[in-house]
């Protein structure tokens, strides 16, 4: 006896809309999925949410902490996947992960997307929780951390800091540490990543905060 799978409904909401239009066709080769609407504005996309309730809204980064805070009030369940522009999410990772199951960018291939939308359609759990046992082990948690240059966690702290603008002197007070051993650090980056100057590890720095550079 043939049994039809359950169809999951999707919201995709983007600025980009050549971004969407490319997701939608990826996302019609899952019989199961089904994209209820597609929106480039937020406020269109937080108002489709309070009255249709789809079970994924697949958001742009920045627009993530809204619908978590509209799923939050509203006590709606509905998974969220952060879709954008850059290769990771850099420096917002971390805040991403407290509230979106996963995260891929324009340029990821459909057999990169598509078994992370499936994984994230076929959760046990009634609702994405990040410190559940069964969320932490999940594998669509890998796509939301960005990767590393090959630093140290003391150097990775100083590249970060450097790509968030501040100076030697302002590093060493947050980090509690000696100007001198900021500099040491800042030399090794050079280093390790081959880069010529400093101001050309500022910019390296700066283009990894912002989502590239990988």
């Amino acid at each position: 006896m043939c049994h039809k799978r359950r169809e999951v409904s999707i919201l995709i909401t983007v600025p980009s809309e050549l971004a969407a239009v490319g997701l939608v066709v990826g996302l019609s080769s899952r019989s199961e999925l089904h994209v209820l609407a597609t929106t480039h504005s937020l406020n269109q996309g937080l108002a489709i949410l309070q009255k249709l309730a789809p079970e994924i809204v697949i958001s742009a980064p920045e627009w993530v902490p809204a619908f978590e805070q509209l799923l939050h009030e509203g006590e709606i369940r509905t998974r969220l996947v952060a879709f954008g522009s850059r290769q990771h999410l850099g420096m917002i990772a971390e805040e991403t992960a407290q509230v979106a199951c996963g995260y891929f960018s324009y340029l990821s291939p459909a057999g990169t997307y598509l078994p992370l939308i499936d994984a994230v359609s076929h959760c046990r759990l009634p609702a994405m929780d990040s410190k559940h046992k069964l969320c932490r082990s999940c594998a669509t948690r890998l796509s939301l951390r960005p990767p590393k240059p090959n630093l140290s966690a003391r150097e990775m702290e100083v590249f970060v800091a450097v790509g968030k603008g501040f100076g030697t002197s302002e590093i060493a007070a947050q980090m509690g540490i000696s100007v001198k051993t900021v500099e040491s650090f800042r030399e090794s980056i050079k280093s390790k990543l081959a880069l010529g100057s400093a101001r050309e590890m500022s910019a390296v720095a700066a283009e990894w905060c912002r989502g590239g550079f990988s």
